[in-house]
């Protein structure tokens, strides 16, 4: 009787045995499959953050340094003139911007050294619209609050700044600013843009937009035909 069972039962072994061995080599598949595809996806994660991460940053420092050199060039204190002007200067390269900067320097007198007016900037919004990484320039809009300080008044303005940047030894400067549109009044929104002043002293109401065009005068009749 023993000896039937266990004839029958024998059989079966190697079927169980063969079973289990594919089964092994199955999840040894998948596991190694699995293995292979963590390693792929996890280098091509890994590829994609290195090779992106420079252009990151350059983006970062070419906007930092737009909206800092908005806040400079928009920043001045009659009492410490000289260290406005080196400010500005930090944030500017190229001929023109530094011609014209020392050319407004000069031009500043001791009544607007003794004026005791002050103008702030801080950044309300900045954004690069370009950017070039094999040729280290960017464009970027910036817009900034500025409140201007006079002994008797206090006037706030708001004004939208573009500025073509380049970087010069590690920095980004701006070698270009247009301002976008005209200032316009934080404290009356609905009265006129503000017309820029020199710091030494108060807006004339009744000045001309410098933004529109001039008419041309009228010529002389001097009679003949």
């Amino acid at each position: 009787m023993n000896s039937s069972t266990e004839a029958l039962e024998s059989p079966a072994t190697p079927g169980r045995n063969k079973t289990a061995k594919i089964l092994f080599a199955v999840v040894t598949v998948i596991a190694v499959a699995a293995l292979a595809a963590a390693v792929f996806f996890g280098y091509g994660w890994g590829n994609a953050l290195l090779s992106q991460k420079p252009t990151a940053d350059t983006r970062d420092a070419a906007l930092t340094g737009a909206q800092q050199a908005a806040v400079n060039l928009n920043t001045v204190d009659a009492a410490q003139i000289d260290q406005s002007f080196d400010n500005m200067k930090s944030s500017i390269t190229g001929d023109l911007m530094l011609n014209d900067l020392e050319q407004t320097r000069s031009g500043i007198t001791d009544q607007v050294r003794q004026s005791g007016a002050k103008s702030e900037a801080e950044v309300l919004h900045g954004t690069l619209t370009e950017l070039s990484t094999d040729e280290n320039t960017a464009t970027a809009l910036v817009v900034i609050a500025t409140t201007t300080t006079w002994p008797d008044r206090v006037e706030r303005s708001k004004l939208t700044m573009r500025l073509a940047m380049e970087e010069v030894d590690g920095v980004w400067k701006t070698n270009k600013v247009d301002p976008i549109g005209s200032r316009i009044s934080l404290d009356n929104p609905n009265t006129n843009p503000v017309v820029p002043t020199d710091p030494g002293g108060p807006a004339d109401p009744n000045a001309a937009d410098p933004s529109a065009e001039a008419t041309p005068a009228p010529q002389p009749d001097t009679g003949g035909n």
